[in-house]
């Protein structure tokens, strides 16, 4: 195995995920296919989410956009935890949901502003 691809996954999954309580989908992989979840880590969070052509920042924001117009609140659970671990702002992260209506609907927008408000207050950062 190519440690400096190990060693990359797990920093840049620390940096993106590390206050996410409960893990990623990588827990769930593991438990059906221990080799197969591994390679898809050291794709995903190895190559892919640590690549340098647009910062961490635009790209989480990106991975929100997506998953808000999609309405996978688990995955965009993930992508808002790591957004702010990057340092999108609060505003930017919710304009960037609330841009999701033209494509997804008002109801994939509420669905994540709903976990958006519930990541807040995981994180003890909810104002209300």
């Amino acid at each position: 195995m190519d440690e400096a691809l190990k060693q990359k996954t797990k920093k840049t999954a620390e940096m993106l995920f590390h206050t996410l309580k409960g893990g990623t989908g990588f827990e769930l992989w593991k438990k059906f296919d221990k080799d197969l979840a591994r390679e898809l880590s050291m794709f995903f969070t190895g190559k892919l989410y640590s690549r340098e052509v647009i910062s961490q920042k635009q790209r989480e924001l990106c991975a929100v956009a997506a998953l808000t117009a999609l309405n996978r609140t688990h995955e965009v659970r993930a992508h808002l935890h790591a957004a702010l671990n990057v340092g999108a702002t609060r505003q930017e992260v919710a304009e960037v949901i609330f841009q999701m209506v033209t494509y997804g609907g008002m109801p994939v927008v509420v669905d994540a502003l709903t976990v958006f408000k519930d990541v807040l207050v995981e994180r003890g950062e909810w104002k209300g």
